[in-house]
C-alpha cells in the first residue's frame, strides 16, 4: 500500500498528536555481545556498566520530538554490578544512544 504525500503528512500528524498524549515510552532491550554501556549525569561522574549476552536494559524515552526521543532514565535486569532498582541517566545525546543500543543490543516488545 503506497501511501500519497498528504496521507503521509496526516499520518505524522496523527502520530505528533499522540505524543503530546502520552510522550513517554519504555522499550525492552536485550543484549547481543560483551559490551559497555557509559551512564552519569555528565563526562565528570560517568560509569562504565559491563554487559553480557542475554542480559536486559530498559530504557525510557521522552517523545517530546516524534524525530528525537530523549532518554530519561535506563535501568539494568539481571546485572550484577548494578542496583536494578536504580535508575540511571546517561549524558549522550540520543543518537549515539541509539547507534549503541542499534549495535549492541536486540529491540524487545515496547511498553506504551
Amino acid at each position: 500500500m503506497k501511501l500519497t504525500f498528504k496521507q503521509y503528512i496526516e499520518s505524522k500528524e496523527r502520530l505528533k498528536e499522540a505524543a503530546q498524549k502520552a510522550p513517554k515510552y519504555t522499550i525492552d532491550y536485550s543484549v547481543r555481545k560483551y559490551c559497555k554501556l557509559v551512564v552519569g549525569e555528565s563526562k565528570e561522574d560517568k560509569i562504565y556498566v559491563s554487559l553480557k549476552p542475554n542480559q536486559r536494559i530498559s530504557v525510557e524515552w521522552l517523545l517530546e520530538d516524534i524525530d528525537n526521543p530523549l532518554p530519561i532514565k535506563i535501568q539494568f535486569n539481571d546485572v550484577k554490578e548494578v542496583d536494578p532498582s536504580i535508575e540511571y541517566q546517561t549524558f549522550w545525546p540520543s543518537t549515539k544512544l541509539n547507534s549503541w543500543l542499534y549495535r549492541n543490543t536486540k529491540e524487545e516488545t515496547p511498553k506504551l
